[in-house]
């Protein structure tokens, strides 16, 4: 395996760290002047949190995120990044929770969460957009069923990349007030 790939993890734990962040900034605030910003966020979130647990699951090794993988046969040399985005094909977000388990012995504590939220972003993306209070859904996946993930693995906080888009959503309490509108505590 080419030493590349060993980078991999670190990149998509920022990239899904900095998606997820979006995607609770738009939801914080009203859609007035950005239509479907609370459906895209919707979108980001799901892809943020799949992007992310494939990052910790490519921690233990960059290879447990494929379920199919380049041949001996069709690659010259060693398995390459490259490869590897041509040929392979990363975990369905639906087989994450499971594999995640497999590779860390870490139980997604709402595994349920997961795979809902995970069948409403096919909605939105395939279908329509529900009419529905669709921030809430966010906020709620973001920090019941994400950030415990994010404090287990990386003693962090979902909230300190949601603040990369704007400084004010946790400072001014546009969050927490949001946060603890839903009865959810940091």
């Amino acid at each position: 395996m080419h030493p590349d790939t060993r980078l991999v993890a670190e990149h998509m734990k920022q990239f899904g760290m900095a998606i997820l962040g979006r995607a609770i900034f738009d939801a914080t605030f009203n859609e007035m002047m950005k239509p479907f910003a609370h459906a895209l966020a919707v979108v980001h979130a799901a892809h943020g949190a799949e992007v992310l647990m494939k990052a910790r699951i490519a921690q233990e090794h960059p290879l447990l995120i494929f379920d199919a993988l380049p041949r001996a046969s069709t690659v010259q040399g060693e398995l390459s990044v490259a490869e590897l985005l041509t040929i392979g094909r990363t975990l369905r977000y639906e087989d994450i929770p499971e594999k995640l388990w497999a590779a860390t012995g870490f139980r997604l504590p709402n595994v349920k969460e997961f795979l809902e939220f995970g069948r409403l972003r096919n909605q939105i993306m395939h279908f329509a957009v529900p009419d529905r209070e669709l921030s809430d859904h966010v906020l709620r996946f973001a920090f019941r069923v994400i950030e415990p993930v994010v404090r287990e693995f990386w003693a962090t906080s979902l909230v300190a990349y949601a603040e990369q888009w704007d400084d004010v959503i946790h400072a001014d309490g546009y969050l927490a007030e949001r946060l603890e509108r839903l009865g959810i505590s940091l």
